[in-house]
């Protein structure tokens, strides 16, 4: 197992509080961006680690910027569903 910290939130998205999922897929819209750095290494299932699922804006805008990244995604793990 590694942590691999691929993606890093770039310019001034707001905090989702309060917003619907509309909102939050617009508040991340480019503001997710791949590290290289970060890379998980060849060969390792990439499972994406979310502290809350509330709408799954989030949760999508990973995985489709991983997924950019030619980086596959084998899962999403969440640690709380708000609701």
């Amino acid at each position: 197992m590694a942590v691999a910290p691929a993606l890093e939130l770039a310019g001034s998205a707001r905090d989702a509080v309060g917003l619907g999922r509309a909102q939050r897929v617009a508040n991340l819209a480019g503001r997710l961006r791949f590290r290289e750095a970060g890379r998980p290494p060849p060969g390792y299932l990439v499972v994406v680690l979310d502290d809350v699922i509330t709408t799954g804006a989030t949760a999508a805008a990973c995985t489709r910027a991983l997924a950019a990244a030619g980086v596959t995604v084998s899962a999403v793990l969440t640690l709380l569903s708000a609701g």
